[in-house]
């Protein structure tokens, strides 16, 4: 369900930087864990994706909920609707539905109610929003981008790497491996995220991807926040750094940290299932994403 008064400053900025801004009725419905039924969450999808003055369609905030949507969504209207569609959490289930099923290009990026809500709230917030803002309109309006540095110890050697970047969510990732929303990437540069997990949790997901064969077939494995991924207290305190020793010993290909990217204010928009570049320094790595 949606944080109305949170959604309604993220509208206000937007309306402030001269954005119309359409919201459909069904975002504020409720009903059980959701913003209405899913046959109410649908229709307001399908209407929306329909309308040609709507150019970009941005979620409210994440959660749980497109699951129960995907084996019903017209791919063909999607496809067809030449509309930016953008989120993050939850909705990488679309991202990567979308690339599946149309070979569409959609966006991981930031929500309405969450990171366009944050504007004003004080110095860092708004250096954060700044941030977002540098790199959301100009990948939406296509332009050529770079990105980084970006610190990441390593041991790699220099290289350049290209390939079709995609990801985001960890957990909906290994939720839809083996379904027809998941997509066969060949030589990917795949990013990663999760928030709420222990680290021992956030291992048994990569071993998921691992095990199904996924993890092998990338060129790159960029990990971004792993927000509140802390250990239990009264055991061995299995941490991320030990996760991430992990899943370097499984893969060959580079695996690199401190991507911003997840569930933090500080969020890059990356173009979910373009081809993009990676150049690795010493320490350090950047991206490049050509004009589309």
């Amino acid at each position: 369900m949606t944080d109305e008064d949170r959604l309604h400053s993220g509208i206000a900025y937007l309306e402030s930087k001269g954005h119309r801004v359409v919201v459909a009725p069904e975002t504020y419905r409720k009903w059980r864990y959701f913003a209405g039924a899913d046959e109410e969450r649908l229709a307001a999808f399908h209407r929306l994706l329909c309308d040609p003055a709507i150019d970009v369609m941005i979620i409210a905030r994440g959660g749980y909920g497109w699951s129960r949507m995907l084996h019903r969504i017209d791919w063909q209207a999607v496809s067809a609707s030449g509309k930016s569609l953008v989120g993050f959490s939850d909705f990488t289930a679309f991202n990567l539905a979308a690339l599946a099923m149309s070979n569409l290009v959609t966006f991981a990026g930031p929500a309405a109610g969450i990171e366009f809500a944050s504007a004003g709230n004080d110095a860092a917030a708004a250096d954060d929003l700044r941030f977002m803002e540098q790199h959301f309109w100009p990948m939406l309006r296509g332009e050529a981008l770079a990105a980084g540095p970006f610190t990441s110890p390593h041991t790699y050697a220099s290289q350049r790497i290209e390939g079709p970047l995609w990801g985001s969510n960890l957990s909906m990732l290994a939720h839809l491996i083996g379904t027809p929303y998941f997509p066969g990437i060949e030589g990917g540069i795949l990013f990663l995220e999760e928030i709420d997990e222990q680290p021992y949790a956030v291992e048994r997901l990569l071993y998921q991807l691992f095990h199904a064969g996924v993890l092998q077939r990338q060129k790159a494995i960029l990990l971004g926040d792993f927000s509140h991924c802390t250990p239990d207290a009264g055991r061995y305190p299995y941490s991320m750094d030990e996760v991430v020793e992990t899943l370097r010993s499984l893969v060959s290909c580079p695996v690199l940290t401190g991507l911003p990217f997840g569930h933090v204010a500080r969020k890059l928009t990356l173009p979910y299932g373009a081809t993009c570049g990676l150049d690795i320094g010493s320490d350090s790595y950047s991206l490049e994403f050509p004009a589309r």
